[in-house]
């Protein structure tokens, strides 16, 4: 018996749905199912269509397919020394649609469209990764089920715009949210992906932004960009490149963007100084935002000193001829740097922030980031959502009466200063454009393999970005 569950036909009898071959006859009312989606059809008792790829018949071997578990799950049980038996199912790691109908009544009220504006004709047909279950025993990606389904090309609010979605971000938060840290029952089911990349194919009537459909556009969504399409906020978007690839856009708005700010606020501290010559510590060097900010600081010629475990020393040396790696414990790093850090950028949150902290020098200044611990870190703050953060770090500046300290949140970031913020991103942008920073994408997975990425995630991993291409084959 494999690790790993597939996507089930079989739904409990208790279900309002009521099952249906996609056949010759019906796929006339299914233009956008094409064979390749060899889907199923499940017809509701208000007449909506949903579409629910099934495993048992798609990937059985014994029905005729012979398909291999993907790298990500093969690399894991590798690496943990207990190889998974191969089932054949491109989709391990999900549980069954049996479980995601748990919540009839939510699920119906997902299923029903959102009557905020009179919808344009036709619909598409889409895909979407949902958190079914919060009783996964806090296992991230068990719980989550790929989604099939029509539906109308209409934002659901009238400040929304709808966008086809090109790149999507798999996130340590998504990770934690799908531990159901944040996340209620009456939300499931709820779809992970925090920033999007994408096209504009329709706007709400209240959206004031110069926004027209067919802009390219990136930004975070808060939740469900680990779809084929996504309702998101416009004031949350921000006009993209045409001349950057959509997976490097994705790496750009929540781990370059974290990095680059960081340093940038740390700057505006010394007066818009360059940073050659000074100090850095990162407290987490082999994350995607470490990497980020090692780069950031190398170009401008600062010593950098970051912690990563002791696997990763060798890689994290590379990246800088003025490059310092510690063990992430603390008693590994503090005797060689206390008190002699200009800047410090924690994105660990190790012991509520009060080592970072003692790292500084008189007149260095430390970056609070909103990142997150998922817990394998023992010496970490375990599995914290942003609002637990706030209140750490609030203690910790009480504690020692702190003056140059910042808390920063980098979506809280563009809603509070979008000027500054679309002028940075665009910047970085440029940078990319001119080959003078490179964003490092670890994985591009597929819908099927969103559950696997966050076990990536939370083993420690991923050596960069994780990012999701909604369009993308498995």
């Amino acid at each position: 018996m494999s690790a790993f569950r597939k996507v089930a036909g079989n739904v409990r009898s208790a279900s309002p749905f009521k099952k249906k071959f996609l056949s010759a006859e019906n796929k006339a009312e299914f233009p956008h199912v094409t064979a390749e989606d060899d889907a199923r059809v499940e017809i509701s008792q208000d007449g909506e269509r949903d579409e629910f790829e099934e495993g048992r018949d798609l990937y059985d071997p014994d029905a005729g397919e012979s398909r291999t578990l993907n790298t990500l799950t093969r690399s894991l049980s590798l690496e943990s020394g207990t190889e998974t038996e191969d089932d054949g199912s491109l989709l391990s790691g999900y549980r069954t649609i049996e479980d995601s109908v748990r919540d009839e009544e939510s699920l119906a009220s997902f299923d029903a469209p959102k009557e905020t504006m009179p919808p344009p004709e036709g619909k598409v047909f889409t895909k979407s990764v949902v958190l079914s279950s919060l009783n996964d025993g806090g296992n991230g990606g068990d719980s989550l089920v790929l989604r099939a389904q029509h539906r109308r090309i209409m934002p659901e609010k009238e400040n929304h715009a709808f966008i086809n979605v090109r790149a999507s971000s798999v996130s340590p938060f998504d990770v934690v949210k799908c531990r159901g840290v944040g996340v209620t029952k009456d939300m499931l089911p709820y779809t992970p992906g925090q920033v999007v990349v994408g096209t504009i194919e329709a706007l709400g009537s209240e959206v004031k932004l110069p926004f027209q459909i067919g802009d390219r556009v990136v930004g975070f969504v808060g939740h469900g960009g680990n779809a084929r399409f996504v309702s998101a906020e416009a004031d949350n978007l921000i006009k993209a490149s045409p001349n950057i690839k959509n997976s490097q856009a994705a790496c750009l708005v929540e781990d370059w963007m974290s990095a680059y700010r960081a340093l940038r606020i740390a700057k505006n501290a010394f007066k818009g100084a360059a940073l050659f010559g000074m100090n850095v510590f990162i407290t987490d060097g082999f994350s995607a935002i470490g990497q980020a900010a090692i780069h950031l600081a190398d170009l401008e010629g600062a010593n950098i000193y970051c912690c990563a475990r002791r696997a990763n020393h060798t890689y994290i040396q590379s990246l800088s001829s003025r490059m310092h790696v510690y063990e992430p414990r603390v008693e590994a790093w503090m005797p060689d740097i206390m008190e002699k850090m200009d800047i410090v950028i924690d994105n660990t949150c190790v012991d509520g922030y009060a080592s970072s902290w003692q790292a500084l020098n008189d007149n260095g200044i430390l970056v609070c980031l909103a990142t997150v611990n998922m817990g394998y870190s023992a010496r970490g703050c375990g599995v914290l959502d942003i609002d637990d953060m706030l209140r750490k770090f609030s203690q910790m500046k009480a504690k020692y009466t702190m003056s140059q300290t910042v808390f920063l949140d980098i979506r809280q970031d563009l809603k509070q200063n979008r000027t500054e913020f679309t002028r940075d991103l665009m910047y970085l942008m440029f940078l990319v454009e001119q080959g003078k920073i490179h964003p490092k994408v670890g994985e591009k997975v597929a819908l099927d393999d969103v559950g696997d990425a966050q076990k990536l995630l939370a083993n420690g991993k991923n050596n960069g970005t994780i990012v999701c291409l909604p369009w993308k084959k498995s």
